[in-house]
C-alpha cells in the first residue's frame, strides 16, 4: 500500500491584508505563471431571479465604467491573461492567470473591475442570446433533463438545489437585476482571495495596495442549505422523443456530514461500486453487457448535504436491464463483504488518485478553493488518509446495508415499453 502523503500542501500560508481581509498563498517558484482566485458568496442561492447569479458571474470583468469591453479585451489578450469564471449554488468564482511582469498593470484593473463594474446593454443582450440558445440545446439532452429532475426529486423545486432556469426565465431577466447583484456580491472586501505560483514580497505589496480597499461593505450572510426530509420518490422517466439513448441517474442524499468517518468509508465503498475503471458497475454494464461506454458512481459535497449519484448513458432498449443490473450490483454490496484483494486494489487506486489531485500548485489551490466553496476543511483529507489505512470489509458491508437504500431512479429518453 502507498504511504499516505503529507496534508501540509493543502493548507495555505495566510497573509493579513490592511483592510482586515486575508490573502491565502500557495507559493511555488517553479511555475512560470500566477493564478489569482476570487471566491465570493454569489451563487444561485442568493439570487432573486433565475440565472441572475450566472449572468453576473459571466459578465463580471468584461468592462468598467472607465474602460469599454473592447479596451478590456484588448488589454487582456495582448498580455495573454486568461480569465475563468464559474458559479455554483453558493459561490461565484473568478480566476486570472497571468505572468508576473504584468501584475503592476493587471491588479489596478482588477481593483477597478470590483469598484466600478460595467455591463453594457450590448454585452447583456449577447449573454441572453447565448444563454437561451445554450438552454434550448440542453433541454434536448437526456443527461441534462435527468440531472435536473434528479435534484428536483431529491430537494424539491423550491430548494436552491432543486430548481433550474428555462429559456423563458432568461427572457424575464433584466440588466438592472444583474448589475445590482454584481454590486451587492462582488466586493474585494468580502472576497476569499487565493494567490498561487511564484509569489514574491513585491507582489504581496501590490495586492495590499490595490486589492485591499477600506470598505464598509458587509459580507452577505453565508447561506446555508438545510435539507427537509422527503419521502423516497417513485422511479421517474422523462420522455424526449427522437432520441436513441437514455440517461440513468440513481442515488440519494447521504445521511451523514462530510466530516464523519462514515463519509470517507463510503467514498471507498462507492469506488468499489462505480468510482474507477475497474469498478463493479463498469465491469458489469460496460465490459460484460455492453450497455454503455461508461458508468460512474460519484458523491458531490454541497453545504449541509452530500449527494450520491450513479449515472450512465445507455442504448434506449437496454434501459430497464441496465437499471436492474445497477440495482443488482448494489444489492450484492449489501449482501457480501468486499474481498480483501479488491479492497486493497481500491485503496491503492484512491491513494494514487489523491496524490495526482495535488500534483501541482494550481491543482492544490483549486482543491482548496473548492473546499472554501463547500465549507470543507482539511479534516476531510485527514479522514480519508486514516480510512484508507484502516477500513475493513465488515465496515463497508455494514455501511452498504445502512446507506444503499431508499434510492431514487430517474431516466430520460424515448418512450419505453412498460415492464
Amino acid at each position: 500500500m502507498l504511504t499516505p502523503p503529507s496534508l501540509l500542501p493543502l493548507i495555505p500560508q495566510e497573509h493579513p491584508l490592511p483592510n482586515g481581509n486575508t490573502l491565502h498563498l500557495f507559493r511555488n517558484d517553479a511555475v512560470g505563471i500566477l493564478k489569482l482566485d476570487f471566491t465570493l458568496e454569489a451563487g444561485s442561492a442568493y439570487q432573486s431571479f433565475k440565472s441572475q447569479s450566472h449572468a453576473a458571474n459571466q459578465l463580471f470583468a468584461e468592462a468598467t465604467v472607465d474602460q469599454s469591453p473592447e479596451q478590456v479585451a484588448e488589454f487582456l489578450d495582448f498580455r495573454g491573461i486568461v480569465v475563468e469564471r464559474s458559479t455554483d449554488v453558493c459561490t461565484g468564482n473568478v480566476s486570472f492567470y497571468f505572468m508576473r511582469k504584468f501584475a503592476d498593470e493587471l491588479l489596478p484593473l482588477i481593483a477597478r473591475m470590483f469598484e466600478a463594474p460595467s455591463v453594457t446593454p450590448q454585452l447583456f443582450d449577447a449573454y441572453i442570446s447565448r444563454r437561451i440558445a445554450q438552454l434550448k440545446t440542453n433541454f434536448q439532452r437526456t443527461n441534462y433533463l435527468a440531472r435536473n429532475r434528479y435534484y428536483e426529486l431529491l430537494y424539491g423545486y423550491d430548494h436552491p438545489m432543486g430548481t433550474y432556469a428555462s429559456p423563458q426565465d432568461l427572457q424575464k431577466l433584466t440588466l438592472p437585476a444583474v448589475t445590482d447583484f454584481m454590486r451587492q456580491h462582488y466586493s474585494l472586501a468580502t472576497a476569499h482571495i487565493i494567490l498561487s505560483g511564484p509569489v514574491d514580497d513585491d507582489l504581496i505589496r501590490l495586492v495590499e495596495c490595490h486589492l485591499a480597499p477600506n470598505s464598509t461593505t458587509a459580507a452577505p450572510a453565508r447561506v446555508s442549505l438545510p435539507v427537509t426530509p422527503r419521502p423516497p420518490a417513485q422511479p421517474d422517466h422523462i420522455i424526449l422523443p427522437g432520441t436513441v439513448q437514455s440517461t440513468i441517474r440513481i442515488g440519494r442524499i447521504l445521511p451523514f456530514p462530510w466530516h464523519s468517518m462514515d463519509y470517507t468509508r463510503f467514498m471507498v465503498l462507492n469506488t468499489v461500486l462505480g468510482g474507477y475503471f475497474g469498478s463493479r458497475l463498469m465491469s458489469n454494464l460496460r465490459e460484460d453487457k455492453g450497455y454503455t461506454y461508461g458508468i460512474y458512481s460519484q458523491t458531490q459535497i454541497f453545504r449541509d448535504s452530500i449527494v450520491l449519484y450513479i449515472t450512465a448513458d445507455v442504448a434506449a432498449p437496454a434501459t430497464h436491464d441496465a437499471v436492474n443490473e445497477i440495482l443488482h450490483e448494489i444489492e450484492h454490496l449489501r449482501q457480501q463483504p468486499v474481498p480483501d484483494e479488491e479492497l486493497e486494489r481500491v485503496r491503492n487506486y484512491m491513494m494514487g488518485d489523491f496524490i495526482r489531485s495535488i500534483d501541482g500548485i494550481f491543482e492544490i489551490s483549486e482543491r482548496y478553493r473548492q473546499m472554501v466553496s463547500t465549507d470543507v476543511d482539511e479534516r476531510l483529507s485527514a479522514n480519508l488518509m486514516e480510512t484508507l489505512a484502516t477500513v475493513t470489509p465488515s465496515q463497508l458491508l455494514s455501511l452498504a446495508q445502512s446507506t444503499l437504500t431508499d434510492l431514487i431512479t430517474v431516466t430520460a429518453g424515448p418512450a419505453l415499453d412498460p415492464q
